[in-house]
């Protein structure tokens, strides 16, 4: 089955034809339950994010998945695929092995990885990792500073960071668990390009024009 990508009824119809692989998980009784609610797998599209409680138990989800997937001439791609921990043991890496593929293409755990934007960092508990927001966010508030940050006025700039580039840091922060650390990391990016805008370096100053 092929959709046109972009079109009205593509979500819909790719919705109805991929069912088949989220029942046949539900079947199998594998994986993660919320409430005695499946949460085994989840979809967005065409990306696939598989939750269970343990490596073995991962391995037999995926194995799933593949069969049906054949069935549905499809397949997944190991080359755009990644496996990560989390839990008390998300360090224990040596003694578990690696989640393989029909196809024997190994998929080994990684400390971090994307998913719909948002990037998962292995830890004790779930968590995200916001060290490319500060990439991001630069390149965004250079692209405008670069442009109108000499010409026009600091009230200007400040409104077209706010408006473009303020809200790449803010991107799912109200689903991402973010500790004292991760705040003060993202205050600091603020602090650091408003201090640019103003031509200023004390902090004092810089939390006072955030205001």
């Amino acid at each position: 089955m092929r959709v046109r990508q972009g079109g009205v009824l593509s979500p819909y119809l790719f919705a109805c034809f991929i069912d088949s692989l989220t029942e046949k998980v539900k079947l199998y009784g594998v994986g993660c339950y919320v409430n005695m609610i499946c949460m085994s797998m989840l979809l967005y599209a065409d990306d696939l994010l598989q939750v269970a409680p343990s490596v073995a138990s991962l391995q037999h989800i995926l194995s799933i998945c593949e069969a049906e997937l054949d069935w549905l001439d499809m397949r997944i791609s190991p080359n755009k695929s990644s496996c990560i921990r989390f839990g008390a043991r998300f360090r224990v890496v040596v003694l578990c092995s690696n989640i393989s593929t029909s196809g024997d293409s190994e998929l080994p755990l990684s400390d971090n990885f994307r998913y719909i934007g948002v990037y998962l960092r292995s830890s004790r508990s779930f968590a995200f990792a916001f060290s490319h927001v500060k990439h991001s966010m630069y390149r965004a508030f250079n692209v405008i500073f670069g442009r109108v940050g000499r010409i026009a006025s600091p009230d200007v700039v400040v409104q077209l960071v706010k408006t473009k580039s303020l809200q790449i840091s803010c991107y799912a922060i109200e689903v991402c668990p973010a500790n004292n650390s991760d705040i003060r990391f993202l205050q600091y990016i603020l602090d650091n390009r408003f201090g640019k805008i103003f031509d200023i370096k004390l902090k004092e100053t810089v939390e006072d024009k955030n205001v």
